[in-house]
């Protein structure tokens, strides 16, 4: 039967075609509520009628019962599942789907609760107690040990590797390009094809030399390379000149530089293909040197046009040139999400990438949490590199840009193997003959062998005699360029170094081969969480002193230095405390060298964490013994300390200077150093009067018995004590309290009335110049102050402790005496000015902003002048007792640095004297935590060398 239709105004429905639009559209609450409030009565309603009836009847206004209008408005009201994502969405509109979630979560909380639930009765509530505690002991733990030692995690490795494949890529890709140039001008020189640019007969030896030095510096690097992992260098022919270099100018690869067996096999056949593009190319191109030598050098002094077989060769170069190029392309890395890592800030930014690339990163819930299971596995269980530019290949990249360095293995005492990488120096004559002298490197927490000259190609001393270029970028080629031959290494856990039993050369994750599967993964997490080795504070120093006691005993190392950086100094204190105290190798200890190290690990933490962090690594580390400091001070050798007092990691009162001042001034009765350096509550007293803004000796909260402090005197007072100096420090810190109030109070009523912010008030003044105070070997007092009160006490124990060697620099530039010529009797006495540590024109750089540092002797000149012009002065007058106090210290520091004792004293500190009463040589570094040093301070390490060396003799 045809469909029945009703007319409503001028529109005709279809009752079959109104029923299924109906059904077919979904509920929209709001929406129909705002239409059925706006309508009225004026809405028609279609009912349910008899079906015998010709047509469906209509009714105005609604015709609902009671609990159909209750239903109504319940439907209409929004609910917590009208909000929710779309895919919960689609879990509670279908009954079937909540059905599955809801036995779906059930047996997963079964899963998880009964296997506890088992557990739980076999071991007990104790059991679960001491399982919980345990738990959290060893995550504790392995977060501590992964900021302590990062570099020993495959975060790290894995960011390095990646690093290395993109510059590879970029490096391989421009060597090709620069080869296709050159073959495309050889092959169109003297012709005219429209289309194409022509080259010249002029350009192509700039265009060779260009292009030869990327065959000879890149691409013949990554093949030989390739070739000594692969085993396929046997053809490799030495350069006629240089027995120790390659046909090429490169180092002869000696050693274990690995077997790719941390790489997929994917990676792997992509290495072999590398490798027979190399080949093809540099093949063509040494085919092209031969029949066209003298056109591309102009040896012959005339300009000449390529033959016919030239131009075959240099068309077949475009060709092979052009297949490494499209093929390195597919070896570039790309970066989470599918992008390729080249894009960067170039990549594709129209709407629809933009779209595809939102859409892409924003996942679902279970993608994410797909995601994040992943990554946390991949620091479980570290997977395999998928690029065949990995650290086997980096390794060898290092070792050919060096003449005769070379890779060995060193057996550790407890078991295990350390890498160990020799670069020689190449003034060191005769070069068959063993270097006596040597640097051994301790690295950062950060380091490995395989990043310690850098990443560049354009390193190394290869070419050093032909280029004339001298690099001294990095510790390698600043020590090699001094004579010294330099061993770096990994320590136990970082890199292939491995501990005691778990020795796998070349290998990742032991001796076994890679296991895939999951059987594989879990037999790897449950080794390398419970059985494999980790390192620790003692291990770094078992490693530095095998690989010391090898070079001293094995390598015929008579003159050996041990630089340590950052937690490097673990390791060098360390091994030169034990090689001091064997009269074997006591001899043969040239110098300990601890750069921009700490006190102990604890410290560094306060300073940077909090002050609870300490106690918290103290807790989950017991046995960790980080005492920088006690070794330093032990080691009876020469040594220097080198520090930087705006070190933004390791903060200037952790640091190791501050450590050793504060052991050597406030603790000279303790045997132990240990927690020198950690963060120092003021007494109480102190700490109430700052609360009330007074005097200490006007608190209300003083002992009636408390006793006056009163300043030093020299030379009664031959070191200050605590007392005094947490004094010292109470009074520049409420100094400097006032004086920024009276500042502010002063600058507004100035603005007022005469339009402008200076202050002049007396105690303003009076800070101004004390907080320009010069520490002689750090910051500045101002900077301190706002540490709080342990700050300022190490401030002013490292001043007295380590700014005689200033004042002695001060002496012998004033009397213009070179650092080498040095001598104690022709010093004289200090002068006021030898405390003055500023650049000479000095008043032309300062201004507002910037004012450098004020010797102590002037800023003392200064407050007695103020104090001298404002005697009737209100707020001067409630800072008597402290600026007494100050003005007495500061008078105390002056007559003790410029005492000939003290004088005497620090010059042999400074001119390396060895013994354990000896502090070391101070170094007062302005190149932050990670930089290298400046060229000043390389100088003057080259003259500690020297000295070094020369008192060795």
């Amino acid at each position: 039967s045809t469909p029945q239709e009703t007319r409503i105004g001028s529109s005709k429905v279809s009752s079959s075609e109104a029923e299924g639009e109906f059904l077919a559209a979904p509920l929209l609450r709001s929406d129909s509520q705002d239409t059925n409030s706006s309508s009225g009565n004026n809405m028609m309603e279609v009912t349910t009628g008899n079906p015998n009836d010709d047509g469906p009847a209509y009714s105005s206004g609604p015709s609902e019962g009671p609990m159909k209008m209750i239903a109504h408005r319940l439907l209409q009201t929004k609910t917590v599942a009208d909000v929710l994502p779309g895919s919960f969405q689609v879990i509670l509109t279908s009954g079937k789907m909540s059905g599955m979630v809801f036995v779906g979560a059930s047996l997963a909380f079964l899963g998880i609760w009964f296997p506890i639930y088992l557990f739980s009765r076999l071991v007990g509530e104790k059991g679960i107690y001491a399982l919980t505690v345990g738990t959290i002991f060893m995550v504790g733990r392995s977060i501590i040990r992964l900021l302590a030692f990062p570099g020993s995690t495959n975060r790290v490795s894995s960011e390095m590797e990646k690093e290395f494949s993109k510059y590879s890529v970029r490096m391989i890709n421009a060597s090709a390009i620069s080869i296709m140039d050159l073959a495309q001008a050889i092959a169109s020189a003297g012709t005219t094809q429209s289309g194409t640019q022509s080259y010249t007969a002029y350009e192509i030896p700039a265009m060779w030399k260009r292009a030869k030095s990327y065959r000879d510096r890149v691409l013949a690097v990554y093949m030989e390379v390739l070739q000594y992992i692969y085993d396929e260098s046997s053809d490799q022919a030495s350069s006629p000149i240089m027995s120790d270099t390659t046909k090429y100018g490169n180092n002869k690869l000696s050693g274990d530089i690995g077997d790719l067996s941390g790489l997929t096999l994917e990676a792997r056949a992509d290495g072999k293909q590398l490798l027979e593009h190399l080949n093809r190319v540099i093949s063509d191109m040494d085919r092209l040197q031969e029949q066209a030598g003298s056109m591309l050098d102009q040896s012959s002094g005339k300009t000449q046009m390529p033959s016919s077989s030239v131009r075959i060769i240099a068309n077949s170069l475009v060709v092979v040139a052009n297949d490494l190029k499209d093929f390195v392309e597919s070896l570039r890395p790309s970066a989470p999400g599918g992008v390729d890592a080249s894009e960067g800030d170039e990549a594709n930014l129209s709407v629809d990438a933009v779209r595809r690339r939102f859409e892409e990163q924003n996942t679902s819930v279970l993608d994410s949490i797909t995601s994040g299971a992943a990554s946390i596995l991949s620091m479980l269980d570290p997977p395999l590199h998928t690029s065949i530019f990995g650290f086997d290949v980096q390794r060898g990249c290092m070792l050919a840009r060096y003449k005769g360095a070379k890779q060995m293995w060193v057996k550790r005492p407890s078991g295990g193997m350390i890498d160990v990488i020799q670069i020689p120096s190449t003034h060191h004559s005769p070069p068959s003959q063993k270097n006596p002298q040597a640097v051994m490197y301790c690295n950062p927490n950060a380091g490995l062998i395989e990043v310690a000259t850098g990443m560049s190609l354009a390193g190394g001393n290869v070419m050093q005699e032909e280029e004339g270029v001298v690099n001294d970028n990095c510790w390698t080629d600043f020590y090699t360029e001094a004579g010294y031959d330099i061993y770096l290494f990994n320590y136990a856990g970082f890199g292939r170094s491995c501990g005691s039993g778990y020795c796998g050369v070349g290998r990742r994750g032991g001796e076994e081969p890679y296991m895939e599967g999951t059987y594989g993964r879990i037999k790897r997490i449950i080794h390398g969480t419970f059985f494999g080795f980790q390192p620790t504070p003692a291990t770094l120093r078992a490693d530095g002193l095998a690989l010391g006691t090898h070079l001293v005993s094995e390598c015929g190392v008579e003159s050996l230095v041990i630089h340590g950086e950052s937690i490097g100094g673990v390791a060098a204190s360390g091994t030169a405390r034990h090689l001091s105290e064997t009269p074997f190798s006591k001899d043969k200890l040239s110098l300990l060298i601890c750069d921009r190290t700490f006190c102990n690990l604890e410290a560094v933490a306060q300073r940077l964490v909090g002050g609870w962090s300490g106690y918290a690594v103290r807790g989950l580390a017991p046995f960790w013994s980080t005492d920088v400091a006690g070794d330093f001070l032990a080691a009876d050798c020469r040594k220097v300390v080198a520090t930087d007092s705006a070190d933004a990691i390791i903060a200037d009162p952790s640091s190791l200077k501050a450590g050793i001042a504060w052991w050597k001034e406030l603790c000279r009765g303790k045997e132990t150093t240990k927690g020198v350096g950690w963060m120092m509550d003021a007494p109480v007293q102190y700490r109430m009067a700052d609360w009330e803004n007074v005097a200490v000796n006007h608190s209300r909260y003083v002992q009636p018995g408390f006793t006056r402090a009163t300043a030093p005197v020299w030379p009664s007072d031959k070191h200050i004590s605590l007392e005094e100096a947490f004094h010292f420090a109470a009074c520049t810190k409420r100094l400097g309290k006032l004086a920024s109030i009276e500042k502010k109070r002063q600058s507004m009523i100035n603005l007022v009335e005469y339009g402008t912010t200076e202050c002049v008030v007396p105690v303003f003044l009076i800070w101004k110049g004390l907080a320009c105070c010069d520490g002689l070997c750090g910051s500045a007092l101002g900077m301190t102050v706002k540490g709080g009160f342990d700050c300022t006490v190490s401030w002013l124990c490292s001043l007295l402790t380590f700014g005689g060697q200033t004042v002695v620099e001060g002496m012998e530039h004033r009397q213009q005496i070179p650092f080498g010529e040095s001598d104690l009797k022709k010093l004289g006495e200090a002068l006021t000015s030898d405390f003055d540590c500023r650049p000479p024109g000095f008043e032309k750089q300062e201004s507002d902003s910037v004012v450098h540092p004020k010797p102590i002797p002037e800023v003392l000149d200064d407050i007695k002048k103020i104090i001298e012009d404002n005697p009737d002065d209100e707020t001067l007058g409630r800072l008597e007792e402290e600026v007494s106090f100050i003005v007495g210290t500061l008078e105390y520091i002056v007559a003790r640095l410029s005492s000939p004792s003290v004088v005497e004293q620090s010059w042999k500190n400074r001119h390396l004297g060895s013994g354990q009463a000896m502090v070391g040589s101070f170094m007062n570094l302005h190149c932050g935590h990670n930089n290298p040093f400046s060229a000043g301070e390389r100088s003057r390490l080259r003259d500690i060398l020297t000295q070094a060396r020369g008192q060795q003799k």
